[in-house]
């Protein structure tokens, strides 16, 4: 299973996932109360929450500038580098959309992580357990 951001693009066409990974978007923000309307179909759900996050993103980074961007980054664990590289490569793209789909690709990573992680720790205990 790849689960780097580079490789996650399948995984934004499960809605499944996409739940998952709003849920986890709301936890990020939930400083900011920020709740999303729940899409309902998979081939839009991760445009759909993009498209939702993006005027969001772009009214908190005009109102706190530069270092609150450095913050949420780290806090969501983005690297700068990640982001420039992103934004280089989506050069007629809104910055805050760019961050965007890069928040949300991080939020699906994270959950598909945690995923495969209980998976494989339950299959262990599971073997253990002699199941």
């Amino acid at each position: 299973m790849k689960l780097g951001l580079e490789h996650i693009e399948d995984y934004t066409q499960d809605l499944s996932w996409m739940l998952k990974a709003l849920v986890q978007l709301e936890k990020e923000f939930v400083l900011e109360q920020w709740t999303f309307k729940i899409p309902v179909n998979p081939e839009t759900a991760f445009q759909q929450i993009v498209e939702a996050l993006h005027p969001k993103l772009d009214e908190l980074i005009r109102l706190r500038g530069a270092s609150f961007t450095k913050q949420l980054l780290y806090k969501i664990d983005l690297s700068e580098s990640q982001v420039a590289k992103a934004n280089s490569l989506a050069q007629d793209v809104e910055f805050s959309e760019v961050l965007a789909k890069l928040i949300l690709k991080r939020c699906l990573q994270k959950v598909l992580i945690r995923n495969y992680y209980k998976a494989h720790e339950k299959g262990i205990l599971d073997e253990g357990l002699g199941r």
